[in-house]
């Protein structure tokens, strides 16, 4: 483990660019220039410190949501260009977020979904379940949800009907990682699923992947990562069958973000004041 920012504080989440870190800690953003380690920009834009945060990204914008608030943010220089209050309380927060070119995607506690244009700042709100949806997807002109009741559900992106339903367990799907075709699912009974996009169907499962909560990561040449936090777990798969390949013990606590780049996974954590990176060919 390579200690690659140090900020003196816990990074709750963070974007990587070509040349930047963007990182989400205590009131701040902070952007980090990835090869000299410094410390290039940093704006304060939330009222209060909080770990429960969550930010992602694409190239000319940041997004965060903060219990109930979503802001946007402009990548370069942080500006805020909006913040929107979409609940008011523990039944209406908001639970996981999603984007396409076109539009702004977020699950609401108690299974709906509110959209929010991004050149009209224009707000819908669709009801699509009965169970919150902790993880959510854009693929082409669909949306992939995993439930809090363990079902994967795959949405027309227009009008949010459900257009195919797969039942997975009972327990919380978690986390959802697209490869091409595939998605894999972490679910919280242990399990890790490789399901077939196109036909909705399961192409390989694997048992007890982590005594406890776990993350899919990402993609690593013919491998799958998964990161469990609270075990102190990373896990490389083969991608296809789901064998698990090689193991990585290290520190970690609670929860935390990753991201894979080349040969390297960086991953901040409770545990960790600022960000840490992996070399994953060793």
């Amino acid at each position: 483990m390579e200690h690659i920012a140090e900020l003196g504080a816990i990074v709750t989440g963070f974007n990587i660019t070509e040349q930047c870190i963007d990182c989400m800690c205590g009131k701040e953003l902070i952007k980090i220039d990835k090869h000299s380690r410094d410390i290039i920009y940093k704006q304060t834009v939330f009222e209060k410190e909080g770990l429960s945060r969550k930010l992602i990204s694409d190239d000319k914008h940041i997004f965060v949501y903060d219990f109930c608030t979503l802001y946007v943010l402009n990548q370069r220089n942080y500006e805020l260009l909006g913040k929107w209050q979409l609940g008011n309380d523990l039944i209406s927060d908001i639970c996981g977020i999603a984007v396409d070119d076109d539009t702004i995607f977020c699950s609401i506690r108690n299974g709906k979904i509110i959209t929010l244009d991004r050149q009209s700042y224009l707000l819908k709100e669709f009801v699509v379940s009965e169970s919150s949806m902790w993880s959510i997807k854009t693929y082409d002109n669909y949306m992939i949800c995993g439930t809090v009741y363990g079902e994967l559900l795959l949405l027309d992106k227009t009008a949010f009907s459900i257009e195919k339903r797969l039942v997975l367990g009972k327990k919380n799907i978690g986390s959802l990682y697209i490869d091409g075709e595939t998605i894999y699912v972490a679910s919280h009974d242990g399990r890790l699923f490789k399901i077939d996009i196109k036909s909705f169907e399961i192409e390989s499962l694997t048992k007890n992947a982590h005594k406890k909560m776990f993350h899919c990561a990402g993609v690593y040449g013919d491998m799958l990562v998964t990161v469990s936090f609270p075990c102190s777990e990373i896990t490389l798969w083969n991608k296809d069958t789901l064998e698990k390949t090689r193991e990585i013990n290290t520190p970690l606590k609670l929860s935390g973000c990753i991201h894979i780049e080349n040969d390297f996974m960086y991953i901040c954590s409770r545990n960790i004041l600022g960000i840490d990176r992996i070399k994953l060919n060793e």
